[in-house]
């Protein structure tokens, strides 16, 4: 069929949106009903004259209002009223604005201009004065020994974390060391422990290498030990995979008796310890590592990525000396090495203090922005700490995260719920994770959450208390 959408159009806006929107309007206006199958996308784009491309991502727009149903074999279809998506329809209201999304669902450092000053200062010192191997090596697989030493003595300085430079090996980033660590001692179809509430990288992991993931209760500071111990008696888990500091999404930091207890856990059971120990930096005091109490059992694993720039993927992970045998093949048949440049950046700003300055200019930001949301957000319950990138934002009243979710991104804000850190099926916290460094615009930050607590403060619509 052909749609006559040219009355309902909006040349002042861009042309998918403004597809989307007339399709909105033709709906109310009666002249699609419920049911009626749209034309295919090149018929519509040749009678309105655009390209193809923006017919689909019109009808796409069209679909995330609620609009639309695009059904696999058969086309796109204006919702039924008797459809299961009835209440998406009826609360969907119109993109509040053109301008990009207010990204509030990322886990992302602030990027001022003066970090992207400091990586091109960098690359234009390394052009002159990198080490030869960095663009000419392929061994040894893990990193080279000038990098590895920096490692260590930074490792061993600024967080505690005994060991020697061979014990350190280098990798793509914390989540490619998590991977390391796991795969080193844990087979397809072992179990292992994490927080009930966990890095959705570690769930994917799971599903991955087929290990089985269990989680523990957890608390304002984390997991907690007394759960931790009845776990370990009950499943007897090949390892435990904890993040200590700022845990995502809940932003929960073990302090340091909590991290004793654990410790003495694990260590009563013989238990694997992974540490994931990424968000360290954006802690204004260091926090001994649980794995420093445990080194014989344990992997650590932090990265320079939060507390500088996402770009830089310099991951350290210490390895107990008895499994470098079994973790150095994983690392060869992963990444044959993790990339000597981004390591070359690395060992230079560890050396001249380039990376605490970051850090600490990091959590000065981190520290305002938090400042920021307290003061917007202030009638509403918050878990977080000074300095981290998150804030765990409870829900008032009747409102569901998935509701908050689908309005706020209507709002043209971008949240996360807490269903992608659930570890197993179980009823989710009426709680959403709002990040706050991946706007690197503050006006922007503060608009976004100027219009969720807008949304909060009032009921959800009707319909979307709907059960369906």
């Amino acid at each position: 069929m052909t749609i006559d959408l040219l009355p309902y159009l909006d040349d002042s806006q861009p042309k998918y949106l403004a597809i989307a929107r007339a399709l909105s309007r033709a709906i109310r206006s009666g002249e699609l009903t419920p049911g009626t199958r749209l034309p295919p996308h090149r018929q519509l784009a040749e009678h309105i004259g655009v390209s193809v491309q923006t017919v689909s991502r019109a009808y796409s727009q069209a679909e995330k209002m609620g609009l639309v149903q695009a059904r696999v074999g058969s086309g796109t279809w204006i919702n039924a009223l008797d459809d299961n998506r009835e209440s998406a329809y009826l609360r969907a209201g119109e993109p509040r604005t053109e301008q990009a999304v207010i990204d509030l669902s990322i886990a992302h450092p602030v990027c001022p201009p003066s970090h992207d000053q400091h990586f091109r200062d960098a690359l234009r010192t390394l052009a002159d004065s990198a080490h030869p191997d960095v663009f000419t090596a392929c061994r040894p697989i893990a990193g080279l020994p000038h990098q590895r030493e920096r490692a260590s003595w930074w490792l061993n300085e600024r967080l505690g974390m005994p060991g020697e430079a061979d014990d350190r090996i280098l990798t793509n980033g914390g989540a490619h060391g998590i991977m390391l660590a796991i795969s080193s001692v844990v087979q397809h179809g072992d179990l292992v422990l994490t927080e009930a509430l966990t890095d959705h990288g570690l769930i994917a992991l799971s599903r991955t290498l087929g290990f089985q993931l269990r989680g523990v209760t957890i608390d304002s500071q984390g997991i907690v030990p007394d759960a931790l111990d009845a776990a370990c008696h009950r499943f007897k888990p090949r390892a435990v995979c904890l993040t200590s500091c700022q845990l995502n999404p809940t932003g929960a930091t073990l302090d340091e008796t909590r991290r004793d207890e654990i410790a003495a856990i694990l260590e009563r059971h013989g238990v694997w310890l992974i540490e994931d120990d990424v968000h360290t930096l954006l802690e204004p005091e260091p926090l001994m590592p649980i794995s420093a109490r445990i080194p014989s059992h344990a992997f650590h694993v932090t990265s320079l990525t939060k507390a500088t720039l996402p770009g830089l993927r310099a991951g350290y992970l210490t390895v107990p000396r008895s499994q470098l045998h079994h973790t150095l093949p994983r690392l060869r048949a992963t990444s044959w090495m993790a990339t000597p440049l981004c390591f070359e950046v690395a060992n230079l700003w560890l050396e001249d203090g380039t990376i605490e300055r970051m850090a600490q200019q990091q959590r000065e930001l981190l520290a305002e922005r938090q400042q920021l949301a307290a003061r917007i957000l202030h009638s509403h319950g918050r878990a977080s700490r000074p300095t981290s990138l998150h804030v765990w934002l409870s829900l008032p009243g009747s409102w569901r995260a998935e509701e908050l979710q689908q309005l706020a991104e209507q709002e043209g804000v971008a949240i996360t719920t807490a269903t992608p850190f659930m570890v197993e099926q179980s009823p989710a916290p009426r709680r959403v994770r709002l990040s706050l460094g991946a706007e690197p615009e503050i006006e922007r930050l503060e608009d976004g959450l100027k219009r969720l607590a807008s949304l909060l403060d009032d009921a959800p619509p009707p319909m979307m208390q709907i059960v369906y």
